[in-house]
């Protein structure tokens, strides 16, 4: 029986994974799809880091406008798991739709020399569990970074 592994790379499960595609280890959706797996994060025990658009070629090559992210705000040291991840996920949803309405992607695959049509625009979303959001040591970011101030 394989053991379950808290590496952010294993498979999600199929409750968010729909709309989705799985890229060298990574998972972007449909932006029409992106949403329901947002809504449903929570219920199944995940938060939303956030995540960045991709242009994605029929090749399966990869453009990634870094610039185009939508991402949560940290976690508090006393800000329960559930109210987190429900948080993280209500804030990556407002900042994508914000993108989607106001981003001419077209406009945007111009900084790209290179791009050229046809493409699949998509969004890599990063998903959590609280024991991989702590195994991966998200947790001390935020106090570190209190500290140096």
């Amino acid at each position: 029986m394989r053991e379950k592994s808290d590496r952010i790379e294993d498979i999600l499960p199929t409750e968010l994974t729909s709309g989705a595609i799985l890229r060298s280890g990574e998972y972007a959706w449909e932006p029409s799809t992106f949403p329901t797996a947002l809504q449903q994060a929570p219920n199944l025990g995940y938060a939303c880091l956030g995540g960045q658009f991709w242009f994605l070629l029929p090749d399966n090559s990869l453009y990634e406008p870094f610039w185009l992210e939508a991402n949560s705000t940290d976690k508090s040291e006393e800000e329960a798991w559930l109210v987190f991840a429900r948080r993280s996920c209500d804030e990556v949803l407002v900042a994508f739709k914000a993108l989607v309405e106001k981003t001419d992607f077209d406009e945007e695959m111009c900084k790209f020399k290179t791009l050229e049509k046809p493409f699949r625009l998509m969004f890599n979303a990063y998903f959590v569990t609280e024991r991989q959001f702590y195994s991966l040591g998200l947790h001390t970011i935020k106090s570190i970074n209190e500290e140096i101030k």
